[in-house]
């Protein structure tokens, strides 16, 4: 199954690793996006667009599992592409310390 984020491999590869990350550090990261998404793309962060989001009752993506990780992979797939590269950026600066 291709998943929308599989076409910008240099994001795909961060938002993987949120899989296997400790929620402990996975939150602020995730708090971080959202927070760069409102600056960027105000629109996206609303509750009326929340109810545009995908909500698959079998929860069949393991990011769909964690509502915060549900929102932020929702949010991004409606992100344009400048919000998308800043996103890229943030995630290559900030995980290189988590390593």
């Amino acid at each position: 199954m291709s998943r929308w984020y599989d076409k910008r491999p240099r994001l795909g590869k961060r938002l993987d690793e949120f899989k296997e990350m400790d929620q402990r550090i996975r939150e602020p990261i995730l708090n971080d996006i959202i927070d760069l998404v409102e600056q960027a793309q105000p629109s996206l962060v609303t509750l009326e667009k929340a109810f545009d989001f995908r909500f698959d009752s079998y929860r069949l993506r393991w990011y769909e599992h964690d509502p915060h990780c549900w929102f932020v992979f929702n949010i991004l797939e409606s992100a344009d592409v400048s919000t998308l590269e800043s996103v890229e950026n943030y995630l290559e600066n900030r995980l290189l310390l988590v390593a």
